[in-house]
Formats: C-alpha cells, structure tokens, sequence
C-alpha cells in the first residue's frame, strides 16, 4: 500500500476513536497534514502488536502510537514539536507518560471495572464485533483487561485510592498548562495531541467517571479541550 493508511478503534459520541492512543495519532496526522487513509478496525487484534493503532505504508506496518508518529515526522518532514526547546522535549516526555502510562490506566479502571459502565462500553468499544461474537469475547477481555490493571498495580488499589492518584494527576495537568493557550504556550504540539486524546476520552464520553468532575474543577483544562477540538476537529462541534 502506497498511501498511508491509519488504523483505529471505533469512535462515538463525536470522538474519532474511543481509544486515546488511536485519537493520538489521528490527531497528530491532521496536525501534520499528512494526506493518509482512515480505516476503523473492529478489534485491535491484526496490527502487528496486537493493539491499535497502526499504520501501513509502502509495504511496512507499524504498530505503537509513538513510534509511528516519530516515523511519520521522519518519514514526511513534518514535526509540529520542531519550535520546542530541550526543556519542553523533556517536558513532553514527562507529560507522556503521566498520560499513558498512569492516568489511562484510570480511565481503564473506570470502563472495565465500574459495573455501570460495563453495558456501554460492549456497545462501543466492543460494538463493531459481531454480537455472537462479542457474547463470547467480552467476558474474556474483561477479566484480560483486570489482569492487565493488576500487573500494572493500578488494579490493587482501592476505588477512592484510584481517584486520589487521579486527583493528582489531573491537577498537575492543569498546573504545567496554566494560563495556555497551549502545554508549551502559543504554539500547538504533539503533547497537546496526547493530552487531549485522554482527556476528551473521559470528558465527551458517556462513561460514568469521578474524573469528569476533577477535569470541570480546573476551567483552564476545560477551556483547552474545547480549543483543541476547534482547532483539530471543528467538524465535531
């Protein structure tokens, strides 16, 4: 395949995907304008890693948000963090895996484990799986998602401790964005993409979330997820 083609979990309620780390990279292909193909898988299970999204293009597939966009900004010239000093590089870092690699797992305690949300999430994240399939696969993935917060340790600790760690997460968010407009001031960048991406997967959902009223306590973060959106989806308004 020639042109790129971009693979993702499917979206709802105005989100192009319900997974963070496909709205990630969707977000930083329109950032980048890079013309590229949009494809909506029903599981993640074909990429090469087993998890979406991923990308193919002349022949290659290429699996794991970040290393796909640092391939794309090679591969096209294009880098919306060029503008960024050392500092902010190592900033965004930082600010990267606080994201992915602490705060999501919040958000995946709160659609896998909270009862209530359990109906919603078969009917979105799990919805484009064939219904006598999803009968048969969502149990499964369910207990496979608690093992995967337990390995993690996010999944040993009690609701409230959960929403603690959350709290802190999300106040420090607010606190390295401060008076904006963007995390790195008048210039967007791809942390901006990956703040938003599970942000708005917490904000514009109709998952049940203590963390949706941490966000609303800081009018800075709220008045940022609605920049970016007009900004990167002004379709989506």
């Amino acid at each position: 395949m020639n042109k790129l083609a971009a693979y993702h979990l499917p979206g709802a309620w105005g989100l192009v995907s319900v997974s963070p780390f496909c709205l990630k990279l969707d977000s930083f292909l329109r950032m980048a304008e890079i013309d590229h193909q949009s494809i909506t898988a029903a599981t993640p299970f074909p990429g090469p890693k087993k998890k979406a999204p991923w990308i193919e293009y002349q022949g290659r597939i290429l699996g794991d948000s970040t290393l796909i966009i640092d391939f794309l900004k090679e591969e096209f010239g294009k880098d919306p963090d060029a503008h960024l000093t050392d500092d902010q590089r190592g900033s965004a870092i930082a600010i990267q895996r606080l994201i992915e690699e602490n705060l999501y797992w919040a958000m995946v305690y709160d659609r896998w484990c909270r009862d209530e949300n359990w109906p919603i999430l078969k009917g979105t994240v799990l919805g484009s799986i064939p219904a006598p399939v999803r009968m048969i696969l969502a149990p499964v993935a369910r207990r496979g998602v608690k093992k995967q917060l337990a390995g993690h340790g996010m999944g040993l600790h009690s609701p409230a401790e959960i929403e603690g760690i959350a709290r802190k997460d999300i106040g420090a968010l607010a606190a390295m964005l401060g008076a904006g407009p963007w995390f790195f001031g008048d210039r967007i960048s791809s942390t901006d993409a990956a703040v938003y991406s599970l942000l708005a997967n917490i904000m514009f959902v109709e998952f049940t979330s203590p963390m949706k009223a941490m966000i609303e306590a800081h009018p800075g973060l709220v008045d940022w997820l609605g920049r970016f959106r007009r900004e990167i989806y002004p379709e989506h308004q």
